[in-house]
């Protein structure tokens, strides 16, 4: 029997996997508008397929464009997105449009905190966890840092890149600090003294650090360090402070057409799709599943504030480090 949208969501009864799979196979398709590298969707959408029988149609763009295409639509009427993948602040953007569907599933409690929001209307499936890296070839173990103000050693002149627009980093990390203006003033000092290399991109920031044009950097990917690092490389990362997190995750569409479906792929992504993710080098929500290592601290970015203060983070951060 077909459940709707509103069924289909806040249903918790003991056979709810069943009614879903069921109603989900009479649906028969999905549609998926995702900003997911296209290698790595694909992996996901052909494990669900192979499983449940379900074809996905996949439209990818980057964050931005999957953002805008979805409202765009879905305002003129026009309902062909069943399930929305992009980043956290995009999600919430969608959330304010009063575009996604709440949903209740008891899977929920095996997610980080700070992957799910209040309101349940997305749910993060992945972290991008932004970390410290150093080169291991130029910086010797006596070296490494152990705190922020060890930076501020003349011997680090020159040494300390950043990604160009990491915005919501320094509001993540600046949040750590005593108070807003310690934090802002120790940024502040350490470009003024010893200098900071500002690079666009954390995957080139990762890459500089391996080579050793950048012989610590502050914002790489932890995933991709872990990589090189396994493949030979002389990189290793390293925390200063708390690394810093981007939610990755997904919200089903009011105004699915085939909502079931999308509540499947989405219960699918966070189980099953966990250790597809973790395969591929992503760092999974579900902690059940996949845990995150003892010593890693990790803060969330708060999408929703950074939505709010985007503009007064970037001022802030372009005078601080710029």
């Amino acid at each position: 029997m077909a459940q709707t949208i509103d069924e289909a969501s806040s249903y918790s009864g003991p056979d709810r996997l069943e009614k879903l799979v069921a109603a989900a196979k009479a649906e028969g398709a999905l549609t998926l508008y995702t900003a997911t590298p296209v290698e790595d969707v694909t992996a996901m959408t052909e494990a669900f397929t192979a499983k449940y029988d379900i074809p996905v149609t996949v439209w990818r763009g980057s964050s931005e464009d999957v953002l805008r295409r979805a409202v765009t639509e879905i305002k003129a009427g026009r309902h062909d997105a069943d399930l929305i993948e992009t980043n956290g602040p995009e999600l919430e953007a969608l959330h304010r449009e009063n575009i996604l569907q709440p949903v209740s599933s008891p899977i929920i409690p095996d997610i980080f905190e700070g992957a799910v929001p209040a309101h349940k209307e997305w749910v993060g499936s992945r972290l991008n966890i932004i970390t410290a890296a150093y080169n291991t070839d130029l910086v010797s173990e006596a070296d490494v840092p152990n705190a922020w103000s060890d930076l501020l050693d003349p011997k680090w002149k020159g040494k300390v890149g950043l990604e160009a627009e990491a915005y919501d980093w320094l509001a993540t990390v600046n949040a750590s600090f005593p108070s807003e203006k310690e934090g802002i003033d120790f940024f502040t000092r350490l470009a003024d003294t010893n200098g900071i290399s500002l690079r666009k991109g954390h995957t080139l920031l990762t890459n500089l650090a391996a080579s050793g044009e950048v012989p610590l950097a502050l914002t790489t990917y932890l995933y991709k360090v872990d990589q090189m690092n396994k493949d030979g490389a002389p990189i290793k990362s390293l925390q200063l402070g708390p690394s810093v997190a981007r939610v990755n995750g997904l919200g089903i569409a009011k105004t699915a057409k085939h909502p079931n479906a999308a509540i499947l792929f989405q219960d699918f992504t966070l189980t099953d799709g966990q250790k597809i993710l973790a395969e591929r080098g992503f760092t999974p929500t579900n902690i059940k599943i996949a845990p995150l290592p003892t010593s890693l601290d990790v803060k969330v970015v708060d999408g929703a504030a950074m939505l709010d203060k985007l503009a007064e983070w970037r001022d802030t951060f372009e005078k601080a480090v710029k």
